[in-house]
C-alpha cells in the first residue's frame, strides 16, 4: 500500500482493528497524520514512549494545527476547547503526592466526554492509570454566566468538594479564595484564574486576572467549573467509597497500611489518592474513546515494552510502604498489560528501519535535523548564516512543498519577518496543510525534521540560528523590587522620617473620642511607643541596610535621629551636585553621531542565538538610540551573569565597527577579559570585523602585534584589563569605551578613565543590581538599561542542606567531576582553608583542586581562576570571591561549607554561580553534624530552599544585593549613611536634593496633620488578612499623586469589590490632604459637620486677603486668627461630595 493509501484510509476510516505498519515515520510525520485524522473528525491517541518525544510531540501540533500556531490563541478559551490536549508523564515516585498533573488530564477526559474530535498525546503511565467513571462530569461540571444567579456560598462549597483549595491568594491551578463578594478561583482548563464578582446571588462580572499582579486582564461571558481532583467526592460518594475501602481490607485485598493510609487520605481530603483505588466503575483510557479512533504509536513491541516497563515501575512505587499513600497496583492500574489497550482500535505502527531485516511497513521517509550546520554543510555557510538562509529560502519556494518556520515568540518572528522582508521573502502567517509555500509560524517546536514523503522542511530556531546553545530566552516575570511591607512581621525594623528607628509592634483599631481607626504601632528605645495614624503611613520605611549588626533604636523625641538626618543631607546635597554636574556638561558636549544601522547590522542582529528578553531588548534599543544623538552617550548596563548585557555590548560595538571606528573593552580581571574575547572572536566570526586581546596572560611578541594593529586602525574591537589604559596603548579612532564592573578599578585607574570618558560614547555593565528607586532619583542624569528578566529555560538549581557526612560529600564531588563538570567548593574564612582543601583532596584523591581567596596576590587569584575557567581544575576551594561577573558553564555542583555563617544575600549569590547551562546544577548546603544552628540561620536556609525567581527570598536577597549596588553607583563613602538612614530613605533625600538643584518643584516633605472625627479606614471585613491591609495602606500614602493612587484603588476594587463607606471616606481624605500639603496646611480637623484648617506661620500659600475674601464671600466660613479658617460641610450631600465641594473653594482661592 502506498503513503497516498495509507493517508486515504486515515481519511475513510477503515474497520477498527485495521493495523498498518509504517517505516522512517519520526513524531513530525506522526504529528501530520494526528493533524489529518483530526480533519476528518477523527479522535487521535498519539503515544508518546519518553518525555523528549512527549515535549516533540506538543510542540509539533502546534505547529501543524492552524488554529494553535498563529500565536493569537484566546487567553480565556479552556483547555478542552482546543483540538490538541495531554495526559502528561509522570515521575512514578511522585504519583500519588499532588494535584500538579491532573488539571490537564481532567481537561482532556472533559473533552473526550463532550464528544469532540480531539487529538490526546499520551505517555505510557497515562495508558495504565484506571481513570473516573466514564459518567464522572455528568454531575461534576458547572456552568456559569454573567447575569445568572448563583449562590456563592455553594460555589465555594462545591469547588471545595471537588478538590479545590482555600487560599488567602490564588496563583496555582486548584486555588480558591473568597473576598466578601468576589470569589477567585485558578479553574481546571483555564491558563489564568477567574474572579467572579457577585451582587447578592447574581454574577455581576466574570474576569480573567493575572496570577502574579492580581489584576484583572480580561472579561468572560461565562466558564464552566470542572473538579480539580479526579475523585470530587460528596458525602454520599465518601461513604461509599470508605465502605469500600473497609470491604477490600476484609477481603484481603489490601493490607492494613493500605487500609489505614486510603481511608486517613480520604477522610482529610488529601490529594493523591488514585480514582482505580476509590472508584468500583474505574475505567482505562480506551472506555472514553470514540470507535473511529485513530491510534499512532511507536514500534509495536517498542509499544507493548512501554507499557511493560511502565507498569512494573508504577506497581512498585504504588506499593511502595514508604509511599506518601500506598495504593494496591490491582486497583489503581489496568490488570491486564497483555492486552494492549489499542487492540480494538486502528493503529499505525512506526517500525523502525533496521538494516538487514526485510521491509514490512510503507516508507515514511523521514529524516531529524538538529543544527545549521546539519542542514548547509558546504564551507563557509555559516560565516554569514542569515545570507546562507535567504538564499535557501528563495531556492526552497520552487523546489519544496512547504518550508515550516518556527518562532518560540511573537517576538521572534516579528524580528525574522523583518529581515525577510529586505529580501523579498514574504510567508504565510497562517498553516494550511494543502498550500504550498512558506510559513512563519509560532510554536515551542526547536529542533528540524525533513519529511521526504511530502517534500516538507519543518526548522526550528535550533536550525535556523547557528550559534544558539542555550536554549532560547522567553520573559519571565521581571523582578520589581520588595514592597516595603510585604511580610512586615512584629519587631521587624522600621524608620520613620520624623522619628528615626523603630519596631513595627503591630496594625491597632483604636477608638479615639467615639471614633475608631487605624493606628501603626511603633515602638522605640525606652519602650517609648507612637501610634502612627493611617494616612500618616507614607512617612514610614521599612528599614534596610544590609546584613550586619542591627542599628540601635532611636529614642523617641531625642536628638540623635535629627543629628543623623542632617549629617547625612550635607552629604546628600554634595553627591546631587556632582551628578547634576556630570548631567550638565553631557549636554553640551558633543559626541559622535552614527549612520542609522544597514543591512550588515540587521544580518550581525539575526545571528543573535536567541529570543531577546523585553529588558534585553529595551536595552539594545536605548544604547542604538543614545548613538543616534549628537551627545556622547553614558550609560549604565545592570544584569546579573546570563541576563543579556553581552549581547547589548556586542551590537554596540558592531556598529561602531561598521563606521570604521574602534572600541575599547575595559575588564578588572584577566578571566573576565578572556571570556570576553572568546565570546566576542565567536559571535563575531564570519564578519570584517578584528578583535584583540591585551592582559598579563598574552605573550609579550603577541601583546606588540597587537599594539601594532590597534595604532593602525587594524583591531576594531580590543579587550583587555586596565593594561589598555597603558601610555603605549594608542586607538586612534576610538569611538566607544565598554566597562565591565567599573566600580572594581582603583583610584588611579579611574583618575585615566575619567579623561577617556570625556571624548568617547561610554557604555557600563555590572552585575550587581541596583535599587529600582535609585534607578529613579538618577532618572536624566545617568542613562540606566536593568536587564531584570531571567531566562526561563534554565533548570532550576536542585538545592539541598546536609549535615556533614564524609560518604556523601564524597559522592556528591565524583558524581560531578565523571559528567566531566566542575566543584566549587566555598569556604568563607581564608584562615583554615588551605586545611578544607587538604580535606577534599583526602575524600577525592583523583580530583585537581585549587584555592583562590581575597588575600592571595592579584597574580596568583587570578592564576587560579584562570585554570578553573580553562577546565585544568575540578574543585576550586574559595571564598565568596567567586565574582558575580564571572560564568563558569561547566561549574554545575556548589557546595557551601559552614552554610549557617553566611548571610541571605551570600547563599542566593553563591547559588547563582552554578545553574548556568543546561545541565542539571546542584547547591549543597553543609552545616555541622550534631550542632543545633540559631533561629535566623535555620530561617536564612529554608529560604534558600524556597527560593525562586518570583518568590519572597528571591526579593529579600536581591534587596541585599541592590544595598551593595548602591554603594558602588554612589561610592562606599554613602554606605555608613545608608546604614544609619535605611537605604528608602536615603534614596528618597537623594530624589529631593537632586530634584531641587535641577530646578523642579520641591517635594513636600511637611505633610498636613489631620484629625479625623468620622470613620476613615480599611475595614477589617473588607480585607481580612492584616499584612494586607497595610500593604494598601503603604502604597495609598505613599503615592506621589492622585493617579498613582486612583490606580491602587482600582487594584483594591479589583480584587475586593465594592468600597465600604469607611474606605471611602480615607480614599476622599487622602486627595483632599494631598492639597493641603500643597497649601501648607499645618493641620487639618475634619468632621461630618465642619472642616478646620491652620496654617504654618509665615508659609501661607494664599495671600491674607483672599482668605479675608473667601469668608467674606463663602457661606458660614468663618476665620479663625491669626492663620485658620472654618468651613462648613453641609449634611444634605454625602461626606465625599461635601469635601469635594470645600476642595474646589479652596483651589479657586488658591488660584486667584
Amino acid at each position: 500500500m502506498s503513503v497516498l493509501n495509507t493517508l486515504l484510509a486515515i481519511r475513510t476510516a477503515r474497520p477498527s482493528d485495521t493495523q498498518y505498519s509504517i517505516e522512517r515515520a519520526g513524531m513530525a510525520t506522526r504529528c501530520r497524520l494526528a493533524c489529518l485524522a483530526l480533519s476528518e473528525k477523527r479522535s487521535v491517541v498519539l503515544l508518546a514512549g519518553t518525555r523528549v518525544e512527549y515535549a516533540a510531540a506538543r510542540a509539533l501540533l502546534i505547529l501543524f494545527t492552524p488554529t494553535l500556531s498563529v500565536g493569537d490563541i484566546p487567553v480565556g478559551m479552556p483547555d478542552w476547547e482546543r483540538p490538541c490536549l495531554a495526559l502528561p508523564p509522570t515521575n512514578p515516585t511522585n504519583l500519588s503526592r499532588g494535584k500538579e498533573s491532573w488539571p490537564a488530564r481532567l481537561s482532556a477526559f472533559y473533552a473526550l466526554a463532550l464528544g469532540k474530535p480531539r487529538c490526546i498525546v499520551a505517555s505510557p503511565e497515562s495508558l495504565l492509570l484506571r481513570y473516573m467513571p466514564t459518567n464522572f462530569f455528568t454531575t461534576r461540571s458547572l456552568d456559569l454566566q454573567k447575569n445568572h444567579e448563583y449562590s456563592p456560598e455553594l460555589i465555594l462549597e462545591q469547588a471545595v468538594e471537588w478538590g479545590y483549595e482555600r487560599v488567602r491568594l490564588v496563583n496555582r491551578p486548584g486555588d480558591i479564595a473568597r473576598r466578601g463578594d468576589i470569589l477567585d478561583i485558578f479553574p481546571t482548563g483555564y491558563t489564568k484564574p477567574v474572579r467572579i464578582e457577585f451582587f447578592g446571588d447574581s454574577v455581576e462580572e466574570l474576569r480573567l486576572f493575572d496570577p502574579e499582579s492580581q489584576r484583572s486582564i480580561e472579561t468572560l461571558a461565562e466558564m464552566t467549573l470542572l473538579p480539580a481532583s479526579p475523585l470530587a467526592l460528596n458525602r454520599s460518594d465518601l461513604t461509599t467509597a470508605l465502605k469500600r475501602c473497609d470491604r477490600l481490607f476484609n477481603e484481603g485485598r489490601i493490607n492494613e497500611t493500605t487500609w489505614y493510609s486510603i481511608k486517613k487520605a480520604l477522610d482529610s481530603n488529601s490529594a493523591g489518592v488514585l480514582p482505580g483505588s476509590v472508584f468500583e466503575a474505574a475505567s482505562s483510557l480506551e472506555d472514553w474513546l470514540a470507535p473511529d479512533t485513530l491510534w499512532l504509536l511507536p514500534g509495536e513491541s517498542d509499544s507493548a515494552e512501554a507499557l511493560t516497563n511502565g507498569w512494573l515501575a508504577l506497581k512498585e512505587a504504588l506499593e511502595n510502604p514508604e509511599a506518601a499513600i500506598p495504593q494496591p497496583a490491582n486497583l489503581a492500574l489496568r490488570k491486564n498489560t497483555q492486552q494492549m489497550p489499542w487492540r480494538n482500535f486502528q493503529r499505525i505502527f512506526a517500525e523502525p528501519l533496521v538494516i538487514g531485516v526485510e521491509r514490512s511497513g510503507l516508507d515514511f521517509h523521514e529524516r531529524g535535523l538538529h543544527s545549521f550546520a546539519e542542514l548547509f554543510s558546504t564551507p563557509g555557510a555559516q560565516d554569514r548564516p542569515w545570507q546562507t538562509l535567504a538564499a535557501a529560502l528563495k531556492e526552497w519556494r520552487s523546489r519544496r512543498r512547504q518550508v515550516i518556520l518556527s518562532f518560540a515568540t511573537e517576538r521572534g518572528r516579528t524580528k525574522f519577518l523583518k529581515l525577510a522582508e529586505q529580501e523579498n521573502i514574504v510567508p504565510a502567517l497562517r498553516y494550511a496543510a494543502e498550500d504550498q509555500g512558506l510559513f512563519a509560524l509560532v510554536a515551542p517546536f526547536r529542533a528540524g525534521a525533513e519529511l521526504v514523503w511530502d517534500n516538507t522542511l519543518a526548522l526550528g530556531e535550533d536550525i535556523l540560528y547557528p550559534r544558539a546553545e542555550k536554549t532560547a530566552r522567553v520573559a519571565s516575570r521581571a523582578f520589581n523590587g520588595l514592597d516595603s511591607f510585604d511580610n512586615l512581621g512584629n519587631g521587624d525594623l522600621l524608620v520613620h522620617r520624623d522619628y528615626g528607628i523603630g519596631r513595627f509592634a503591630g496594625l491597632h483599631h483604636l477608638d479615639i473620642n467615639r471614633v475608631a481607626n487605624d493606628f501603626l504601632l511603633i515602638e522605640y528605645s525606652g519602650k517609648d511607643k507612637l501610634y502612627v495614624p493611617a494616612d500618616r503611613i507614607g512617612l514610614i520605611q521599612r528599614f534596610k541596610a544590609g546584613e550586619g549588626a542591627e542599628p540601635a533604636l532611636d529614642r523617641l523625641g531625642g536628638a540623635g535621629w535629627a543629628a543623623s538626618r542632617e549629617k547625612a543631607h550635607k552629604s546628600i546635597e554634595k553627591i546631587a551636585a556632582d551628578l547634576v554636574e556630570m548631567y550638565a556638561w553631557r549636554k553640551v558636549a558633543k559626541g559622535f553621531r552614527y549612520d542609522p544601522p544597514g543591512e550588515l547590522y540587521y544580518e550581525f542582529e539575526a545571528g543573535f542565538g536567541f529570543e531577546e528578553t523585553p529588558d534585553q531588548s529595551k536595552a539594545i534599543q536605548d544604547v542604538l538610540s543614545d548613538m543616534d544623538k549628537a551627545e556622547p552617550m553614558d550609560r549604565l548596563v545592570c544584569g546579573d551573569v546570563g541576563f543579556g548585557k553581552t549581547e547589548v555590548a556586542l551590537r554596540a560595538a558592531f556598529r561602531v565597527a561598521a563606521e570604521s571606528r574602534q572600541t575599547a573593552i575595559l575588564c578588572p580581571t584577566t578571566v573576565l577579559a578572556e571570556q570576553h574575547y572568546q565570546t566576542f572572536r565567536a559571535r563575531l566570526a564570519g564578519f570584517p570585523v578584528t578583535v584583540g586581546l591585551l592582559s598579563r596572560f598574552v605573550s609579550g611578541i603577541r601583546q606588540k602585534e597587537t599594539l601594532k594593529a590597534a595604532a593602525t586602525g587594524q583591531i576594531d574591537i580590543l579587550i583587555g584589563t586596565h593594561r589598555i589604559l597603558s601610555n603605549d596603548v594608542n586607538l586612534p579612532n576610538l569611538a566607544l569605551l565598554i566597562l565591565d564592573e567599573e566600580q572594581r578599578f582603583g583610584v588611579r585607574h579611574k583618575e585615566k578613565l575619567k579623561a577617556l570618558k570625556k571624548n568617547v560614547d561610554v557604555l557600563t555593565l555590572t552585575a550587581t543590581p541596583i535599587p529600582r528607586t535609585l534607578q529613579l532619583s538618577m532618572s536624566g542624569i545617568r542613562d540606566l538599561s536593568v536587564i531584570e528578566t531571567a531566562p526561563q529555560d534554565r533548570k532550576p538549581v536542585a538545592m539541598a542542606v546536609l549535615r556533614r557526612d564524609d560518604a556523601a560529600l564524597r559522592k556528591i564531588v565524583e558524581r560531578e567531576i565523571e559528567r566531566e563538570g566542575q566543584v566549587f567548593w566555598v569556604y568563607n574564612r581564608v584562615l583554615g582553608i588551605e586545611r578544607v582543601a587538604e580535606y577534599v583532596r583526602t575524600l577525592v584523591p583523583q580530583a585537581k583542586i585549587g584555592i583562590a581567596h581575597g588575600q592571595m596576590g592579584e597574580t596568583a587569584l587570578e592564576e587560579s581562576m584562570r585554570r578553573f575557567w580553562h577546565g585544568e581544575l575540578d574543585v576550586l576551594v574559595c571564598t565568596s570571591i567567586v565574582e558575580s561577573g564571572l560564568d563558569f558553564p561547566r561549574a554545575n555542583t556548589l557546595v557551601v561549607d559552614q552554610a549557617q555563617l553566611f548571610g541571605l544575600g551570600q547563599l542566593y549569590q553563591l547559588r547563582g554561580r552554578v545553574g548556568r547551562s543546561d545541565r542539571q546544577a546542584y547547591a549543597f548546603f553543609i552545616i555541622p553534624e550534631g550542632e543545633g544552628l540559631s533561629e535566623t540561620a535555620e530561617e536564612r536556609l529554608r529560604i534558600i530552599l524556597d527560593m525562586d525567581y518570583l518568590g519572597a527570598g528571591f526579593q529579600i536577597a536581591m534587596e541585599d544585593l541592590r544595598l551593595r549596588g548602591a554603594g558602588n553607583i554612589l561610592g562606599e563613602a554613602q554606605s555608613g549613611h545608608i546604614g544609619r538612614m535605611g537605604l528608602d530613605l536615603y534614596l528618597e533625600m537623594l530624589e529631593e536634593a537632586v530634584n531641587k538643584l535641577k530646578g523642579a518643584p520641591p517635594m513636600q516633605t511637611m505633610e498636613t496633620e489631620l484629625s479625623l472625627g468620622l470613620p476613615a479606614h480599611i475595614p477589617a471585613t473588607y480585607i481580612d488578612d492584616g499584612c494586607e491591609r497595610l500593604r494598601y495602606y503603604k502604597a495609598l500614602t505613599s503615592a506621589v499623586n492622585g493617579a498613582a493612587r486612583e490606580e491602587t484603588a482600582l487594584a483594591m476594587r479589583d480584587r475586593f469589590g465594592t468600597f465600604p463607606e469607611e474606605l471611602d471616606n480615607f480614599l476622599t481624605i487622602l486627595d483632599f490632604k494631598q492639597l493641603l500639603t500643597t497649601l501648607q496646611v499645618q493641620k487639618a480637623d475634619i468632621y461630618r459637620g465642619h472642616i478646620r484648617l491652620i496654617w504654618r506661620q509665615g508659609q501661607n500659600a494664599m495671600r491674607p486677603e483672599r482668605l479675608i475674601e473667601l469668608a467674606a464671600r463663602a457661606p458660614g466660613v468663618r476665620l479663625n486668627p491669626p492663620a485658620g479658617l472654618t468651613f462648613p460641610l453641609s449634611a444634605d450631600i454625602s461626606f465625599s461630595e461635601a469635601l469635594q465641594s470645600a476642595r474646589r473653594m479652596l483651589e479657586n482661592a488658591a488660584a486667584s
